[in-house]
């Protein structure tokens, strides 16, 4: 009997692992180094997100210390650093959520003195999800059609263990 529990408990874990599907990604822009001018080439955070794929629903944490800020802008106001009137300031942070339907390029930048000019802006390019394909859902039909098979095999397992 107590194998069959241990075996119910590990086919418990196991369907619940299935149920994970495309859950969103939280990236911290810069990784360790943040949002900063400190120690960056101009270009630095675009080398950054070119190994990256960005989708509608994930997330960008523009970490700082010090004196700076983020704006969301359009490619004319990043291409020539202008300084936008609208942006996130305040704390040591800022998270932007990219919305579920994302895709195409968004770019940010930092209005705080020379920081743009320096180098403290981003350009991302974020891929359409595929119809089937949600950021915020945790089970598409494939899944679940697994986790119906997982169902079943557990259940004919452990009745043959508690046999």
């Amino acid at each position: 009997m107590g194998r069959g529990v241990l075996l119910a408990g590990f086919l418990v874990v196991a369907m619940l692992a299935c149920l994970g599907g495309a859950a969103a990604t939280e990236y911290v822009v810069g990784d360790s180094r943040g949002w900063t001018t400190s120690n960056i080439t101009v270009g630095y955070y675009d080398e950054w997100a070119a190994n990256k794929t960005f989708r509608g629903g994930d997330s960008l944490k523009f970490v700082w210390n010090g004196m700076h800020n983020v704006a969301f802008v359009s490619r004319e106001e990043y291409d020539n650093c202008t300084k936008v009137t609208s942006y996130f300031y305040g704390g040591e942070a800022f998270i932007y959520t990219l919305p579920d339907n994302a895709s195409g390029s968004y770019y940010f930048i930092s209005t705080f003195d020379a920081d743009c000019e320096n180098g403290l802006k981003l350009a991302i390019n974020v891929v359409s999800l595929s119809p089937t394909e949600s950021p915020n859902s945790s089970a598409s039909s494939i899944t679940a059609g697994t986790l119906s098979v997982l169902v079943l095999v557990s259940s004919s397992i452990i009745a043959m263990f508690m046999n």
